[in-house]
């Protein structure tokens, strides 16, 4: 289940992108982002990495700052969402 603020995210992209007059599909060539990658953003489906969210923000022509504009944090729920497993796993010893 995503979390809120990807939701959220994505939707600010969505409505960024439309108000560009762009497609998805125009838009995410424009970002050199995969379309059904891209997709999945709008739709809060996956949690966009900081390079990812700095391409739409460059196809947009806009700062970072300016791509996060308006999102809400909610800390309660940032702190109860699992971790990502990231690298390989460590054996105890």
């Amino acid at each position: 289940m995503a979390a809120s603020i990807q939701t959220d995210f994505g939707e600010r992209v969505r409505k960024l992108r439309t108000d560009a007059g762009r497609s998805q599909e125009e838009f995410a060539a424009q970002a050199n982002i995969d379309r059904s990658t891209y997709g999945k953003l709008e739709r809060g489906l996956i949690n966009a990495s900081l390079l990812t969210m700095a391409r739409v923000a460059v196809a947009l022509d806009i700062s970072l700052a300016e791509l996060l504009d308006g999102l809400q944090l909610d800390a309660d729920e940032v702190r109860s969402l699992p971790r990502s497993a990231t690298g390989p796993k460590r054996l105890s010893r």
